[in-house]
């Protein structure tokens, strides 16, 4: 009798974990194509990668000026979505001028370049549907620091500082006129973002500014011929903004969306959404970061536990919490339901050694603004709905991944109704899969391989990931990859195309209690 109670006790245990099923639900990450575009040895070679969604990708090639010839080469390459040649253009940059910073928009990629120890700046146009370059030139200021470019209409936005203050440029292509916008060249005052809204023709310029002991955070709205239309202040008397973006309803309506900080300190306290209308801005609605439900399940168990009991214990003190969090927020995501935000916390860390310059098509600089690395903790994602209210967050843990350059390595891509979480590090890419609060696949690696079974991959340098289209994304970055790990091998620049098999995810999202423990 005993024993055959025994074997139902043991039956029901087992049948039970097959309903549950195992806290780990392994999935797939398809490595359908890869293109490798050997180095050049004999040159010094810089890469870049844009991606165009339906319509391919596009590759740039800059290598040094060949012998006899002062100007550098500039070779950009169309692929399709199946990573074959669509078109292929050379263009040669006149050594006078160094590149600044590129911004892509929906049909033509821009870039800036600037002639040093003079006001002398160089504008490239190229249109991805067929390769045409157009050149404009024009005269800004004479020793400004850039930190961000876009381009409205016929028209580029240069943004930075002159002699510490921020300033402003709009630089008309068609009559190379270039007019400063009024009212943003003040002491204490930082430049925290420059929103374009192309239907309606208005930029935003986004400011903060330390004046007097307080923090003030501007929002000074311009015409597409840089008119000054309205000033926005946002203030608290307990909390400062720290960053915001813009999510325009219409001209005149809009949600701004950020983080935030207790006193002047670039340290986060948590996340805002405030209502703009009629430039009158309501009360913020503000989220500590303990009021998230996955912020803290990048700890150990045990340390997650000890900081919640800390956190419960000062609330019923009624003290409040300080928390020292450096932020860096992604564009925000939009969808047809919500507004998705996705942000790294990252730390300084060490001197680091000199970067492998590639970008996924987002206005960055070519050249790194500081010598320090920066290691990343994780990722947060939080959801709000159109009517400005947070609904959800979730969380992806990141180990021991470092970047010299401060940049998202963090890329989310929506899928039906999941959202797929992935970061490279060392040759690996990993995932995790989130259908909101939940995490239905927990993290799981991918080797990115060599284009040939015969070839092993030999060394890996900074990778980076791009979200595609659908279901896709692209990885790329430089390997060495050879027919033997201990040989010597050879240089490339690859670009893997992937996608996530969403069986796999349906699969564990239909099976009973398949929300995955941390």
């Amino acid at each position: 009798m005993k024993n055959r109670l025994l074997f139902v006790i043991q039956s029901c245990l087992i049948i039970q974990f097959c309903l549950v099923g195992p806290s780990r639900v392994h999935a797939q990450l398809e490595q359908s194509d890869r293109l490798e575009i050997p180095t050049n040895s004999s040159r010094s070679e810089l890469f870049e990668v844009f991606t165009l969604g339906n319509d391919g990708l596009l590759a740039l090639v800059r290598g040094d000026a060949s012998f006899g010839n002062r100007n550098e080469s500039w070779e950009f390459t169309r692929y399709d979505t199946s990573l074959n040649p669509v078109w292929r253009m050379n263009y040669k940059l006149d050594y006078r001028y160094i590149p600044v910073m590129a911004y892509q928009g929906e049909h033509f990629g821009y870039w800036l370049f600037a002639q040093p120890d003079t006001d002398h700046f160089l504008f490239l146009q190229m249109n991805f549907s067929d390769g045409a370059i157009e050149s404009y030139k024009g005269n800004l200021l004479s020793g400004i620091d850039v930190q961000q470019f876009k381009v409205i209409g016929s028209k580029a936005i240069v943004a930075g500082y002159h002699r510490s203050r921020p300033v402003v440029v709009v630089h008309s292509f068609f009559d190379q006129s270039s007019k400063v916008l009024p009212g943003l060249y003040e002491k204490n005052t930082e430049l925290n973002n420059v929103d374009i809204n192309e239907q309606d023709g208005i930029i935003n310029v986004i400011t903060y500014a330390y004046r007097k002991k307080n923090c003030v955070f501007e929002i000074k709205t311009y015409s597409y011929e840089g008119k000054f239309l309205k000033k926005t202040a946002l203030s608290d008397p307990r909390n400062s903004l720290i960053s915001g973006q813009i999510v325009p309803l219409n001209a005149d309506d809009s949600y701004l969306i950020g983080n935030y900080s207790i006193g002047c300190t670039p340290y986060s306290q948590g996340l805002y959404i405030t209502h703009i209308s009629d430039n009158e801005p309501e009360k913020p609605e503000f989220i500590e970061f303990s009021e998230l439900q996955n912020f803290f399940n990048y700890m150990k168990p045990k340390r997650r536990q000890r900081m919640m009991e800390r956190i419960g214990k000062r609330k019923s003190l009624g003290k409040e919490n300080r928390f020292r969090y450096r932020l860096l927020v992604h564009e925000l995501i939009q969808t047809e339901d919500e507004i998705v935000l996705v942000a790294e916390v990252y730390y300084p860390n060490q001197r680091a050694g000199s970067p492998m310059m590639v970008t996924n098509g987002v206005s960055r600089p070519y050249y790194a603004r500081s010598l320090e690395g920066y290691r990343y903790t994780h990722a947060i994602v939080c959801g709000f709905d159109r009517n400005g209210k947070f609904k959800w967050d979730n969380c992806i843990p990141i180990k021991d991944l470092t970047s010299f350059e401060l940049q998202e390595m963090v890329q989310l891509t929506p899928v039906n109704d999941y959202f797929i979480l992935a970061y490279p590090q060392e040759g690996t890419i990993h995932t995790e899969v989130i259908n909101r609060s939940k995490v239905v696949v927990e993290n799981e690696k991918f080797k990115i391989s060599a284009k040939s079974e015969s070839d092993k991959v030999i060394n890996n340098e900074n990778a980076y990931l791009a979200p595609w289209y659908g279901q896709y994304f692209l990885a790329y970055g430089m390997q060495r990859v050879g027919p033997s790990s201990i040989g010597q091998g050879r240089d490339v620049f690859y670009i893997n195309k992937l996608t996530y098999k969403t069986e796999s995810i349906n699969k564990a999202e239909n099976r009973e209690g398949m929300s995955v423990p941390r």
